[in-house]
């Protein structure tokens, strides 16, 4: 099978669909905030860490124990020096087992070095005695400074309402890896909604179709956002779409196995009626104006949900008029209103109502 699209993000069209959208839906009362800051020892986050009391792996994060040896070792230098750390935060909504919300390169750095002895000191800059030590190998004095280390924990403490710990991620994960919306869904949604759309993004049926990067969770958004307007009419979409998505993630963790395997078998459907009718550039305004072929999100998040569920019999009566179908296709990826629906401010309300209504009246006239 050829596949329709490169791996590659240069093959996705750049629109605004990505923009930042910071504004707060539903404002929360600020006494639902409960953040707790506690100290610790680094002894106790090895502790948690040796007993998997710490998730340093979780489903939704794809770049824990990233850094380079010698960054590892000069924060383990840091340590012996007595230099600060800069604060840890977790999500203790379970408390056999928290989520990280800033700090999980430390902690791996801390897990190599004390728990599993995996990494050895390079690159010191100032206690160049231990170059090539591991942690047993420290004389105990220097072992007794990494483990006293004291360090500042803020704790989510369980009960805290989900827009809450939304903006919490938001707004307190930090540095050059910090997590993005997509990621935070998936910290916060464990269980079945994460498992779905991880199991879904693995399939060889969706990488033919829309081979996009795993980076950044980029494939699961694309799935998410079919669902989100599978499980609430495009109608009743308000922007932002983050905290339309947010929901949509949090409705698709409370959906039953049967539910879901819909979803999945309906957006898979989706994929091979567009590409009876659209070839491999179904999802791309290139069906029309030429040209690479290009990804569109907008476009493909409203035909996959508008036709998860068209009937047989409507399939067939819109196949016995195809070519005037595609004809009139064309013209609509060429008409002002629909092109800028598609590509610019594609979040807002106006747009999405516009391009969904479009695709569905283009449907309707050609399935009498």
């Amino acid at each position: 099978m050829i596949p329709l699209f490169t791996e590659d993000s240069e093959n996705i069209e750049r629109t605004d669909e990505s923009e930042v959208e910071t504004d707060i839906k539903e404002p929360f009362d600020p006494k639902d905030i409960n953040i707790t800051v506690e100290p610790k020892t680094m002894d106790n986050l090895v502790q948690r860490l040796k007993y998997g009391e710490i998730d340093l792996d979780p489903d939704f994060q794809r770049k824990g124990n990233l850094w380079a040896t010698d960054v590892q070792s000069r924060l383990i230098e840091s340590l012996m020096l007595r230099f600060p750390l800069p604060a840890f935060y977790f999500d203790a909504e379970s408390e056999d087992n928290w989520l990280v919300v800033d700090g999980l390169q430390r902690l791996w750095t801390l897990k190599n070095f004390v728990v599993d002895q995996t990494l050895r000191l390079r690159g010191l800059e100032i206690l160049k005695d231990y170059e090539g030590k591991t942690y047993d190998e420290l004389p105990r004095p220097m072992q007794r400074r990494i483990m006293e280390t004291q360090v500042t924990a803020y704790i989510i403490k369980p009960g805290t309402p989900r827009p809450v710990k939304y903006n919490v991620f938001r707004r307190i994960n930090t540095g050059g890896l910090m997590l993005n919306p997509m990621e935070i869904r998936h910290a916060l949604n464990q269980g079945p909604a994460s498992k779905f759309l991880k199991e879904i993004s693995e399939s060889a049926i969706f990488n033919r179709y829309i081979p996009v990067s795993d980076r950044r969770m980029a494939d699961r958004e694309l799935i998410l956002r079919y669902v989100a307007f599978r499980l609430t009419s495009f109608r009743q979409y308000t922007k932002p779409l983050t905290g339309f998505l947010d929901a949509a993630m949090e409705k698709l963790s409370r959906t039953t196995e049967h539910e879901r395997h819909e979803l999945k078998e309906g957006l898979f459907r989706a994929f091979a009626i567009t590409e009876d009718w659209f070839g491999h550039e179904q999802f791309s305004r290139s069906y029309a104006v030429g040209g690479k072929r290009l990804l569109n999100g907008a476009l493909y998040e409203v035909w996959t949900s508008q036709l998860a569920l068209l009937t047989e019999e409507t399939i067939s009566r819109i196949n016995q008029r195809l070519p005037d179908f595609q004809a009139h296709y064309k013209r609509l990826l060429m008409s002002d209103d629909f092109v800028y629906a598609i590509t610019r401010a594609t979040t807002d309300n106006r747009s999405v109502l516009i391009r969904f209504e479009a695709i569905e009246q283009l449907i309707v006239r050609y399935a009498q």
